[in-house]
């Protein structure tokens, strides 16, 4: 039987990581092509400024616009980093974990063997509840300066 089970985790694991590697590899492309669009579009807006005031004055305004942009997305950076996060709340962890539960509980009940299972099954569960209370915060008062 449980050999059966690990079949089924070990295809259903495979069936995800294969989606996940999929839908990485097409959103890589995919950042790909908007980085090149954008190189385009950069050699567009240096030709257009060139045509109308000179090269050396369209090659610093677009450098300018691109330092500009940059600090922009690195102020973003530290503002998304600093932040606090929310707290999670306990009753996911708890809602997650009541299936498996019930599923050892209930195998707990048939068999010696089975009480055993539940027992672990228990301990899995008690431990994810823990850990989860445990290491749910935010990193600031680790010590750091």
């Amino acid at each position: 039987m449980l050999g059966g089970i690990g079949a089924f985790i070990a295809g259903e694991i495979s069936g995800a990581v294969r989606r996940n590697v999929t839908v990485a590899v097409l959103m890589g492309l995919g950042v790909l092509l908007m980085l090149c669009a954008g190189g385009y579009l950069v050699a567009a807006v240096h030709t257009a400024l060139a045509l109308r005031y000179g090269s050396v004055e369209a090659s610093l305004v677009v450098a300018g616009g691109l330092f500009v942009t940059g600090l922009m997305a690195i102020a973003i950076g530290f503002y998304v980093k600093n932040r606090p996060r929310p707290a999670r709340p306990m009753a996911a962890t708890a809602l997650v974990a009541a299936p498996l539960a019930a599923k050892l509980i209930g195998a707990g009940l048939t068999s010696k063997k089975g009480w055993r299972l539940a027992l672990v099954g228990g301990v899995v569960v008690l431990g994810a509840l823990l850990g989860r209370q445990f290491f749910t915060g935010d990193d600031s008062g680790d010590g750091e300066a």
